[in-house]
């Protein structure tokens, strides 16, 4: 029978077995469940905050980053002006250099042109002196008179109008 007594189900037994678990459960529940419970919502209320914080960090990179890229933008905008005005104020001395330059030569060439003409000037005065000199040398000898000055340059200026306009 000791074998039977093992096997079978005792009431009492079960009985102060649930009484047992329901004072450990009372026990635990007055006094080890509001401190797990306490930990519990600290450790709950760490990780809303560890998560809020994150938010916030996510939220203020986002802010600098959109801050930054407006930056950028707008570097790159001051940039861009800075490059335009820099090419236009070029193109400007660019023309003021040219302009400059074309006036130098119109002067260079006015001052030789006016000083060609002089020299053109200058050596038909020669020419006809030369000439003068040299048909009154042969009207002297053609004619063996003296030829007056004012016949002679009279002679030379004809003479130097008819070689002028024949080809």
């Amino acid at each position: 029978m000791q074998s039977l007594d093992i096997i079978s189900i005792n009431v009492w037994n079960i009985l102060i077995s649930l009484l047992n678990l329901l004072l450990i459960y009372l026990i635990i529940k007055k006094f080890l469940f509001k401190r797990v419970q306490k930990v519990m919502n600290e450790r709950q209320s760490q990780v809303e905050k560890i998560y809020s914080d994150a938010d916030e960090s996510r939220n203020s990179a986002n802010q600098m980053k959109q801050e930054y890229e407006q930056h950028l933008a707008s570097a790159r905008q001051e940039a861009d002006a800075m490059i335009k005005n820099a090419t236009q104020a070029a193109q400007r001395k660019s023309d003021e250099i040219v302009a400059e330059a074309n006036n130098q030569a119109n002067h260079v060439k006015q001052k030789a042109e006016a000083e060609i003409e002089q020299q053109k000037k200058q050596m038909l005065k020669d020419v006809r002196s030369e000439i003068s000199g040299l048909a009154v040398d042969i009207a002297s000898k053609v004619v063996e008179r003296e030829i007056s000055q004012k016949d002679y340059d009279g002679f030379v200026d004809e003479f130097i109008q008819n070689v002028g306009e024949q080809p």
